[in-house]
């Protein structure tokens, strides 16, 4: 069964995201991360805007995040430096030899507005996983899905498109917050019947995402299946989901 894993299988960033027009301009960046500037497919896509968030995600993107971020972030010859807020530096090196067992491909997705928090990109032999990295207390936590800061970096919410589901057995939902001690979980919920396909802050404490699942009679096919609401009081977590089409 073809996934759209297997059209991206060795690309770092290409797996994730995918932009019907080049870089989005229609709010102020708050948070540059590549989720914000490359726009997400549709839940079925074309070859051309496939080709469209290739080049995004590969070239326009990283380019526009590696120089936004210059004075904290530098890739050369494969080695990257990010530099923490006492001056000292988290370094990582590329290794991009025919080597499924050490391959590592390392690059930035961005980082929150107030430049505390960046996420690095980590792509492996057919895996990925993101490195949420804490530039005050030098705290690396590894995520496997798609993060989004909320306006005040206070919360960071995690999923994986379910599209991507040869390569995980299930969906990801998860909600954090952010502290000087280790991000916090408030949220799980590791769904069957439906997967994230988009996500966004509407403010601070609310976050709304598209919900999408397989057609009823074609595993190929996706289809939009409702929206889902969090809305977050304290440590306190609520859902709604609305389920607007019925799979077909």
């Amino acid at each position: 069964m073809m996934k759209i894993q297997h059209l991206i299988m060795s690309i770092s960033l290409i797996c994730l995201f995918n932009a019907t027009a080049p870089l989005q301009a229609a709010e102020p960046v708050r948070h540059m991360t590549l989720l914000q500037l490359c726009n997400s497919l549709p839940v079925q896509f074309t070859y051309e805007q496939f080709q469209a968030y290739e080049h995004c995600t590969k070239e326009q993107g990283p380019e526009q995040i590696a120089t936004y971020f210059a004075d904290i972030y530098q890739k050369k010859q494969g080695k990257i430096t990010l530099a923490y807020l006492d001056g000292a530096e988290l370094v990582l090196q590329d290794f991009i030899a025919d080597d499924a067992e050490r391959y590592q491909d390392f690059s930035l997705w961005g980082c929150d507005h107030s430049k505390r928090y960046c996420v690095i990109f980590k792509a492996g032999w057919e895996w990925w996983s993101y490195l949420l990295i804490d530039r005050k207390t030098k705290r690396t936590t590894e995520l496997t899905g798609y993060p989004v800061f909320s306006p005040d970096s206070q919360l960071v919410f995690e999923y994986v498109d379910s599209r991507m589901s040869d390569n995980f057995s299930r969906n990801i939902l998860k909600l954090y917050r952010l502290n000087d001690e280790k991000p916090k979980l408030l949220l799980e919920r590791n769904e069957t019947d439906f997967g994230v396909h988009s996500a966004k802050w509407l403010g601070p404490s609310t976050l709304e995402a598209k919900l999408q699942h397989f057609a009823a009679n074609d595993f190929n096919r996706y289809v939009e299946v409702g929206q889902m609401r969090l809305v977050v009081t304290g440590d306190e977590v609520k859902m709604a989901i609305e389920k607007t089409t019925q799979r077909k």
